[in-house]
């Protein structure tokens, strides 16, 4: 089976996220593709929204997106979530299959930057979805599609709540509905 991984700490999941799942399950031609929200970014110094509710939209996101799995790996093992460790495990648990990381240009851009980024490329094949018209050249042993991304980002989304702007058209209804639901990402 193809199996695409899909990390990031999804606070909040946005269509720009959903779209990118899609694009490299057509694309790819992946069976499956498997979110792993993180406990903490390595990369990025503001704390997520809390374990559960991260998850709860996650779930609502992708409700009918009937190839997608939730693991809670790295919520589980907390502490700054490093991809290296979090590949390692799941070649321990699908060591039949074929993994594929998904991740987009600036992921890509930064990836010298990851904890034993060498190992890694030894352990699982990139995919790195760009956007359409981009001339970024991507080297191998990465593999690249050109697709129409979905242009957000959550930190916009966040800022957009604590300035009361509409940001509805940006993530999926039940997502929307679950933040005012629960006030989420309101400055108190």
């Amino acid at each position: 089976m193809k199996i695409g991984i899909f990390g990031g700490t999804f606070n909040p999941i946005h269509l720009g996220h959903t779209n990118a799942i899609g694009e490299a399950k057509k694309h790819f031609c992946l069976d499956k593709v498997i979110i792993i929200p993180a406990a903490q970014s390595p990369l990025k110094t503001d704390k997520p929204m809390k374990d559960s509710d991260r998850v709860e939209m996650i779930k609502r996101a992708t409700k009918y997106l009937d190839f997608v799995d939730i693991d809670r790996l790295e919520l589980d093992r907390s502490g700054v979530s490093f991809t290296y460790d979090t590949i390692v495990e799941l070649k321990n648990k699908y060591p039949d299959d074929e993994l594929f990381f998904i991740m987009g240009e600036d992921q890509y851009d930064s990836f010298d930057r990851w904890y034993r980024y060498d190992d890694l490329l030894d352990l699982i094949t990139f995919i790195v979805l760009r956007r359409n018209g981009s001339t970024k050249q991507i080297e191998a042993p990465f593999i690249a599609k050109n697709t129409s991304i979905f242009e957000v980002s959550s930190s916009e989304i966040r800022k957009r709540i604590n300035q009361n702007e509409q940001y509805s058209h940006l993530i999926n209804d039940h997502v929307y509905a679950y933040i005012k639901e629960h006030n989420l990402y309101e400055e108190k």
